[in-house]
């Protein structure tokens, strides 16, 4: 199967997966909106960029709460969460709902042993703190955490893409034997939650970007209209062009042809699902 169909058919399978979300998420009234790349792709291309290969969605703590309690009762029996409490080879911090009887293997987590199938992202959002240099201290923690626990799962090896970066990886490998993995996780469990029973002015999520460009307003967040992504409606913001600008600058910008990639996959699985 050529990239372009692969493509397609992973578009297929995602958009699947995220009306199951949706199901669930309007069953039992839990708030849930489209961020990242989806919600750019939906603006600027109706649906999926075409050489994307996820699909993102986000949702503010509690509901997101809500959602991973209530998957383990209501998920379809073609689906199943996972997060890193379900699959102790998981060391990312959100959720994904993924497609059982598939597999999809990127570069990033080539080396690492947890459950491949294909998927899409859940993440929650949780307080920033509005004082500066809490911001800064709270930043700084989610950078060696997540780069922790990837590191301890065998992930992130392709990191190294520069004698800086190679240096930087294996200082964090080195660093990452001093602290058991469990430790690590809870610390950034507490660490993400710390302010939530605050309304400060901003949220953030765990998301591939930095802390700083992840740290959005509460306002977005909290007012959402429908956007059509592909055959279907989401919520999505309703200062959209706001969100995109802060996210991406000029979002309706096609990036140069080189660099319309997506997550490096290495291995993709479609099991009964493939033509």
């Amino acid at each position: 199967m050529d990239l372009d169909h692969q493509l397609e058919k992973i578009h297929q399978l995602e958009l699947k997966i995220a009306i199951e979300v949706k199901r669930i998420c309007e069953k039992y009234d839990i708030k849930y909106f489209l961020i990242g790349g989806t919600l750019l792709g939906a603006v600027r291309h109706g649906g999926f960029i075409p050489w994307d290969d996820d699909m993102d969605i986000g949702m503010n703590r509690e509901e997101y709460n809500r959602f991973v309690k209530v998957c383990n009762r209501e998920l379809g029996d073609a689906f199943y969460l996972q997060t890193w409490d379900t699959d102790m080879q998981y060391p990312f911090s959100f959720a994904k709902v993924r497609l059982k009887g598939t597999r999809v293997v990127e570069e990033f987590s080539e080396v690492g042993g947890m459950e491949n199938g294909i998927f899409i992202d859940i993440f929650p959002f949780d307080a920033v703190p509005d004082n500066e240099k809490e911001r800064k201290k709270q930043g700084k923690k989610y950078f060696i955490c997540k780069r922790l626990l990837w590191i301890k799962k065998g992930m992130g090896t392709n990191m190294k893409t520069s004698a800086k970066s190679a240096v930087k990886y294996y200082v964090f490998l080195l660093f990452s034997k001093l602290f058991p993995y469990e430790a690590v996780k809870n610390y950034f469990r507490k660490t993400q939650q710390k302010y939530n029973h605050l309304h400060t002015r901003k949220v953030v999520a765990d998301g591939a970007y930095t802390y700083e460009r992840e740290s959005i307003e509460r306002k977005w967040v909290e007012k959402l209209e429908p956007v059509k992504f592909e055959t279907e409606y989401f919520p999505a913001f309703q200062e959209k062009k706001s969100y995109l600008e802060h996210l991406y600058g000029d979002y309706m910008q096609l990036p140069p042809v080189e660099e319309r990639r997506g997550h490096g996959l290495v291995k993709v699985d479609f099991g009964a699902y493939g033509d």
